[in-house]
C-alpha cells in the first residue's frame, strides 16, 4: 500500500472515531448529525470505518461484563470498592480506552483489526491534511500528535526509535526505554529523547522545538563536517534554528505553543501575517488579504482552530481589518 493511500485511511478513520465519539457524548445537534450523515454517505470506505469502531466498542462492553473481570472487582477489599455508579463508569472508561486506541492503532496495521504490529519492521509514513490533526499511539505507547498539514516517517526496527518529521508539526510523548533512544529527526538535525514530552515543527527548512517535560539533546550534522552545533534544552525551553543555520534558545509559554494539541490557539500579541497562517492550517476556506498586504498588526485572543468567521469578527471588532467579501474557498480582507 503506497503512503498516499495508508494516509486517506489514516484520515477516515480517525473522522470516523471522532463522529463515534461525538454520538456517543449525546451533544450532537441538528447540524452535526445531518453532516455526519453527507461524512457517512460520501463513500463506502466511511461506513465500514465507523462500523469497525462500533464493534471495537461492542467488544470492550463485553470485556467489561467479562465474569473473570467482575469477581476481580468483587474480591476487592470493601474499603476499595467503587460504588456502583463509579463501577459502572470505571468499566465504561476502560470500553471508550479500547476504542481510543483501536482507532488510534489502525494505521499501524498492515491487515485487519487485530493483525500484528507492522512498525517493527517496517517504516511506515503518516500525513494529516488542512485541518485535520491525529493521534498515533505506538507499540511501545509513545504519542505521536500530528498538527494539520504534517507528515511523518516513523521507523522502528533499528537500534533507536527513529521519526523523521518531514513537513508541518508533532508533539512528542515518549515512553521511557534507555535501550532505545526516541530520534526526531528534520533537514538535518536531531532531536535525541529517552522519555520526555516535546513539539517539533519544521517548515521552508525552518525547525522550532518546544520542551515540555524531560530533557532533549538537539544536534546538526554538517554535510563534509560531521557534527555542527548542539545544545541540551530544559522544560519552558523553545529552540528556533533557521535555515540559515543560526540557533536560537529563548523561554516560552508551553501552554500557549502547544495549544493545537486540543483544538485550540492562542496568539498573545503574535503578527497578524503569523496569527493568519495559522488559522489557515486548519480551514479550507482561506483568510487573503487584498492584494497581499497583511497589516503590521499584534493579535491577542483564544480561538478554536478552524473557525476563521470567529477570527474575522474579532479583528474587525479590534478595527485591524475588515471583511471584503467571502467566496466558498476564501475570505478576502483588507486592513483599517
Amino acid at each position: 500500500m503506497s503512503g498516499g493511500q495508508t494516509s486517506t485511511r489514516a484520515a477516515i478513520r480517525s473522522d470516523a472515531a471522532g463522529w463515534f465519539n461525538l454520538r456517543l457524548s449525546g451533544d450532537m445537534t441538528v447540524d452535526d448529525e445531518q453532516r455526519f450523515q453527507d461524512w457517512i454517505g460520501l463513500s463506502e470506505s466511511h461506513r465500514t470505518a465507523y462500523d469497525r469502531i462500533g464493534r471495537a466498542w461492542a467488544i470492550a462492553g463485553t470485556a467489561a461484563e467479562d465474569p473473570e473481570l467482575r469477581a476481580a472487582t468483587d474480591s476487592a477489599p470493601a474499603e476499595e470498592a467503587p460504588p456502583p455508579r463509579r463501577e459502572r463508569w470505571r468499566f465504561l472508561a476502560m470500553a471508550a480506552s479500547l476504542v481510543l486506541v483501536v482507532s488510534l492503532s489502525w494505521t499501524l496495521l498492515p491487515k485487519d483489526l487485530f493483525g500484528p504490529v507492522a512498525l517493527d519492521t517496517q517504516e511506515q509514513v503518516f500525513k494529516t491534511g488542512t485541518g485535520q490533526r491525529t493521534m498515533i499511539t505506538l507499540p511501545d505507547k509513545s504519542v505521536v500528535t500530528l498538527d494539520a498539514e504534517t507528515m511523518i516517517k516513523i521507523d522502528l526496527s533499528g537500534t533507536e526509535r527513529r521519526v523523521q518529521l518531514v513537513d508541518g508539526r508533532a508533539f512528542f510523548r515518549v515512553a521511557k526505554d534507555p535501550g532505545r533512544p526516541f530520534v526526531v529527526v528534520a533537514g538535518g538535525k536531531s532531536v535525541r529523547a529517552l522519555g520526555t514530552a516535546f513539539e517539533v515543527s519544521f517548515d521552508h527548512g525552518n525547525m522550532v522545538v518546544t520542551l515540555a517535560e524531560g530533557k532533549v539533546r538537539v544536534a546538526e550534522a554538517v554535510p563534509g563536517r560531521g557534527s555542527g552545533n548542539s545544545t541540551d534544552m530544559v522544560p519552558g525551553g523553545q529552540l528556533s534554528i533557521g535555515a540559515d543555520h543560526n540557533w536560537t534558545l529563548s523561554r516560552v509559554d508551553v501552554e500557549k505553543e502547544t495549544s493545537w494539541t486540543d483544538g485550540r490557539l492562542i496568539f498573545m500579541g503574535d503578527p497578524l501575517a503569523d496569527a493568519v497562517a495559522e488559522m489557515n492550517r486548519y480551514s479550507e476556506r482561506k483568510l487573503v488579504f487584498k492584494d497581499g498586504a497583511i497589516p503590521d498588526k499584534e493579535v491577542v485572543g483564544v480561538f478554536k482552530s478552524g473557525d476563521v468567521d470567529g477570527f474575522v469578527k474579532a479583528i474587525e471588532l479590534n478595527g485591524i481589518a475588515h471583511r471584503v467579501e467571502t467566496s466558498g474557498d476564501e475570505i478576502l480582507l483588507s486592513g483599517n
